[in-house]
């Protein structure tokens, strides 16, 4: 696989794009309330226009999570805020309204996943009529079938008023974003999406006679150990950024890149 091949899967999970799904989350929500009456359009709108990334640092924000209190309110969350109070500080006051810290990083860990299981699905158009390709779509399917089960959005309202149609709003955030709400914690879930990836790694890779199919048993094997460790909704973001986030964004990536390392190849 070539560099730029390589970096262009890379971006897909990198600090830039999970901050930026934060970002989606906090717009999505405030799109939401000013739908339900919860929220003024114009306070909506002045946190929609601040939820751009280019206008966050994204280092310093990922800096500052790593040693951030888990008490304290996400880095994230702070600049937001405080970008939109230079604008309109009623609005401020409605930022992250809706959420807590582990909702923040498991909602845009699976927004990511998202994206990149759909950059995959293109890349699977083309392999319908591939007569090798047998195994390999019926190990996406069982992906795409888990990705359901796992890929789903949570948002608390912890502090709201009883009147809140909380159910509606998290509906309504989930639907903007193009995935479901949750049905429950379901770590069981991650961890069944971890292991189809795992399988649809190997499968690609053996299809493709890659040389480092043989020691993929191994490294899969590492990985399912390492994330059954760290599945549950963080409460501590420092454990996330550290932890939960590079090894899950490696196993993802590393089923993209098989995939399209042998999409690459002549096709006989």
């Amino acid at each position: 696989m070539n560099d730029e091949v390589r970096q262009d899967l890379a971006s897909w999970m990198d600090e830039r794009a999970l901050v930026a799904a934060m970002l989606r989350q906090e717009a999505a929500l405030a799109q939401a309330q000013t739908e339900l009456g919860l929220m003024s359009a114009e306070d909506a709108q002045s946190i929609l226009n601040t939820c751009k990334v280019d206008l966050f640092d994204v280092p310093h924000i990922v800096r500052d999570s790593l040693w951030a209190s888990h008490t304290a309110e996400p880095p994230l969350i702070k600049h937001l805020r405080d970008s939109v109070r230079l604008f309109n500080p009623t609005a401020a006051n409605a930022v992250y309204r809706v959420g807590q810290r582990a909702d923040l990083l498991c909602n845009a860990l699976a927004l990511v996943t998202r994206d990149v299981l759909d950059q995959m699905g293109q890349d699977m158009e083309g392999l319908q009529d591939h007569a090798r390709s047998a195994d390999v779509l019926r190990a996406w399917q069982r992906v795409q079938a888990a990705a359901d089960g796992a890929l789903r959005l949570q948002f608390k309202a912890p502090h709201a008023p009883p009147s809140w149609p909380t159910a509606d709003l998290e509906q309504r955030a989930a639907h903007s974003l193009g995935v479901s709400p949750t049905l429950g914690e379901g770590p069981e879930d991650w961890m069944a999406l971890g292991c189809e990836l795992g399988v649809f790694t190997l499968c690609v890779q053996r299809v493709a006679a890659d040389s480092q199919a043989v020691h993929a048993p191994l490294w899969v094997a590492q990985w399912l150990t390492e994330l059954s460790t760290h599945t549950q909704r963080p409460a501590d973001a420092r454990d996330f950024w550290r932890v939960q986030w590079p090894l899950w964004s490696t196993l993802v990536l590393r089923a993209a890149q098989s995939l399209r390392a042998w999409v690459a190849l002549p096709k006989s």
